[in-house]
């Protein structure tokens, strides 16, 4: 994907950090935002933040964890813009890091499998189908993390692994099909 102008990015996590970052080059590249993130003050700040600075931006309250809430993001993008360019699976959390991993209580695995992984998952299938549609050039980012590439790390380690798997897997899928989507896995250390 070349031309970003006009085009529209979905990015979660966006309301800080990596997601932020992005948003604000998607920006100076001049293309519509729609940030998404659980945390509604920090994205009300965010989206007032880069609509001070110019850019056409939707905020949308989202639990990434939950199918019908990115399914709800999807709608709220589709509505505002009519398209969804770029989607950048982006929200996580780390967990904590005490203990081993079988030691770690349930909801805790619940937690992080269910942002870094399951938020990946649900916006891969609720977005993805939305691109291949268009049949207009697009690119997925998902947000993995070094810990993805290294042993370690617990539960959050698990599911950047995952995320680096799943990221190669939709890579030949795309390709398998000579769709005009990309993918791309993104590895912070």
């Amino acid at each position: 994907m070349r031309e970003l102008d006009g085009r529209v990015a979905v990015v979660t996590g966006g309301a800080s950090g990596i997601g932020l970052g992005m948003a604000r080059a998607f920006a100076g590249q001049g293309m519509k935002l729609v940030l998404a993130d659980i945390e509604s003050g920090p994205l009300a700040e965010a989206a007032a933040g880069l609509a001070a600075d110019g850019a056409d931006v939707l905020g949308v309250e989202c639990d990434v964890s939950k199918a019908e809430s990115v399914a709800e993001l999807r709608d709220r993008a589709l509505a505002q813009y009519g398209a969804v360019h770029v989607v950048c699976n982006n929200a996580g959390v780390a967990g904590s890091a005490a203990g081993a991993t079988w030691e770690a209580p349930l909801d805790e695995w619940d937690w992080v499998m269910g942002v870094n992984l399951m938020g990946v998952i649900h916006g891969i299938r609720t977005f993805v189908p939305v691109m291949v549609e268009q049949a207009a050039p697009g690119h997925v980012v998902n947000t993995a993390s070094m810990a993805g590439l290294m042993p370690g790390m617990g539960i959050y380690g698990v599911t950047k692994h995952a995320v680096v798997a799943l990221s190669e897997s939709m890579h030949a899928e795309l390709n398998g099909r000579d769709l005009p989507i990309g993918v791309s896995v993104l590895c912070p250390a």
